[in-house]
């Protein structure tokens, strides 16, 4: 099974690829708020999120549906073998829910957020990274390709859809941003070809550019929501 990063985050990283992803500057401010400490990752692979999160002085809960996978992240801290659809977490037990690239595998997209609403406490944040469909290369790859790592695709966004199902979820979206399929694609293939990290400040001028010019057509995306008290 092909889990495509490191297991521990920053592995073969140079200091300047922290820059191709727009959403650790917005998860550091959330990591060191002194009232996020209870944390669930759903969909947590081989725990290379856990693995950061420990790096911040944090410690997660990872949970995955495929065991493989679980035995992995249990590396970085706790994990369990659950899916999203059932969280195995009391109500407004935790702090942040945080949900990289997964929430599109899951078929029942409002009963994944109504859970993530349940197990936060009021105030709490839910840390949501997505793909979307706002870009036609992703549109026509997901035809092709309608599997990823053997996962199924279940569940195509656009950035605007996905704000509007968190807002009718329960959730205040506080930050949103987006990013081109090429931070994307820099956040893995350096690992595989290492000679590409020489050409990562040209990566970073790249997208600054393209941000500017065709930030509609972003092919992903993050949202920093909180729980809304009053549903």
């Amino acid at each position: 099974m092909d889990y495509r990063k490191p297991a521990v985050f920053g592995e073969n990283w140079s200091p300047q690829r922290y820059k191709v992803l727009p959403y650790f500057a917005a998860e550091r401010e959330v990591l060191a708020r002194p009232d996020v400490r209870r944390i669930l990752e759903i969909g947590c692979g081989n725990g290379w999120n856990m693995s950061r999160f420990a790096q911040h002085g944090r410690v997660a809960f990872g949970l995955d549906a495929v065991p493989e996978r679980v035995a992995l992240a249990a590396a970085h801290g706790p994990a369990l073998l659950a899916d999203g659809l059932r969280l195995p977490v009391g109500d407004g037990c935790l702090d942040m829910v945080y949900v990289q690239h997964v929430l599109h595998h899951i078929g029942d997209v409002a009963r994944a957020l109504a859970e993530a609403r349940r197990v936060l406490r009021p105030g709490g944040v839910l840390f949501l990274v997505e793909t979307v469909e706002d870009n036609p290369l992703i549109r026509w790859g997901r035809r092709l390709y309608p599997k990823w790592l053997g996962d199924e695709i279940n569940a195509p966004f656009t950035f605007a859809g996905l704000a509007m199902m968190l807002s009718d979820a329960g959730f205040r979206v506080t930050r949103a941003g987006q990013y081109s399929v090429l931070f994307w694609l820099w956040e893995v293939l350096p690992d595989q070809f290492p000679a590409l990290e020489r050409l990562t400040p040209a990566a970073v001028a790249v997208e600054r550019g393209l941000q500017r010019v065709a930030r509609d057509l972003s092919a992903h995306c993050y949202f920093v929501a909180h729980k809304e008290a009053w549903l």
